[in-house]
């Protein structure tokens, strides 16, 4: 981890620093610098992934409370377009409840004009005959 590379790259350092500059082609020191450069870049990379991963942990944390949000307005629409569904077969029931009763008036009252109709025709010829029996008088 960390801290194991790390202690590492401290006994290596405090190693090589007693080493004179002859010994700095020295196999070992080159292991050396290749593992704090290796200690840095991971450092760096690390430090990078803690920055993605707070980015991410906000984002999270933003989106869960709007959906939040969302979740509760849907279902305060949902419930409220039952109550408009149930109203709206209510007022069809009504409407068909209406249509019905209209239709059976319509019916009553073609007939009473049907039934009007013939009796005028009926107190027309009715006049018409008495009229020509008076008229020969």
């Amino acid at each position: 981890s960390k801290t194991t590379m790390r202690v590492l790259a401290v006994a290596f350092t405090a190693a090589a620093a007693k080493s004179s500059e002859a010994q700095l082609a020295n196999p070992i020191r080159r292991v050396v610098s290749l593992l704090q450069s290796m200690q840095s870049k991971i450092e760096a990379e690390g430090e990078e992934q803690d920055k993605m991963f707070s980015k991410f942990q906000c984002y999270c944390e933003k989106n869960a409370a709007k959906l939040s949000d969302a979740v509760s307005e849907a279902k305060s629409k949902i419930e409220s377009l039952a109550t408009d569904i149930e109203s709206a077969q209510e007022d069809r029931t009504q409407t068909v409840a209406d249509l019905a009763s209209a239709k059976e008036n319509r019916a009553s009252s073609q007939q009473a004009i049907k039934d009007a109709t013939a009796q005028r025709d009926k107190d027309a010829a009715a006049y018409k005959e008495m009229s020509e029996d008076l008229s020969l008088y």
